[in-house]
């Protein structure tokens, strides 16, 4: 598991005005600066990558890896054929543990967690718990970027609104400010006679 433990983070560090924003992010709230959406624009497809489960045959290959380290680190290491049905078991387990949950750290915290071989389930619980933060951020990133959508497709809704209006309006009178006359209010003579 030597790969890993070197690898570049699969999610990107954020600025610092954004990761600030997204602390304290609130539906229905101020619009972000277009540099801060666009930002968080461009940080969604890796966070989602990285939340995204490893394909199978990856997934075994880690898993193996990761199981090996951890026997080694152990009080109660587990012999060849019972390492093998364990890593079966935790594959089959860890199919939906997202694929930043394997990164480096994931083996040191395992070995300073456990001092007996883990159940699948004690397994996944410390994989997930690591991408906690990620998935929050990921979520708080969707929705900023979902609500400058929404903003956007409300302006050019509005633009349409007004473009129409402006276009109905053209052929009616409207309040002359030079002469102080509004012409919409002035019936022709006929309109008086049937007073």
């Amino acid at each position: 598991m030597s790969t890993p433990h070197h690898a570049p983070s699969p999610v990107p560090a954020l600025s610092p005005a954004l990761a600030g924003m997204l602390e304290g992010f609130r539906p229905g709230g101020f619009a972000p600066a277009p540099s801060l959406e666009q930002e968080a624009r461009a940080a969604l497809p890796a966070y989602a990558r990285a939340l995204a489960p490893l394909p199978h045959a990856e997934l075994a290959r880690v898993v193996e890896e990761f199981a090996e380290m951890l026997n080694a680190g152990v009080a109660n290491p587990l012999p060849g054929v019972a390492l093998q049905l364990r890593c079966v078991a935790l594959v089959a387990a860890c199919a939906g543990v997202p694929a930043l949950a394997w990164r480096g750290p994931a083996v040191h915290r395992a070995l300073v967690t456990f001092t007996f071989f883990p159940s699948a389930a004690q397994l996944v619980a410390l994989l997930e718990a690591q991408c906690g933060l990620a998935r929050v951020t990921y979520g708080r990133l969707k929705l900023l970027v979902a609500e400058a959508d929404t903003r956007q497709a409300r302006a050019r809704a509005q633009a349409v609104r007004w473009a129409q209006w402006e276009r109905l309006s053209a052929t009616r009178p409207v309040y002359n400010s030079v002469d102080n006359v509004d012409y919409s209010k002035i019936r022709p003579e006929s309109d008086h006679n049937h007073k």
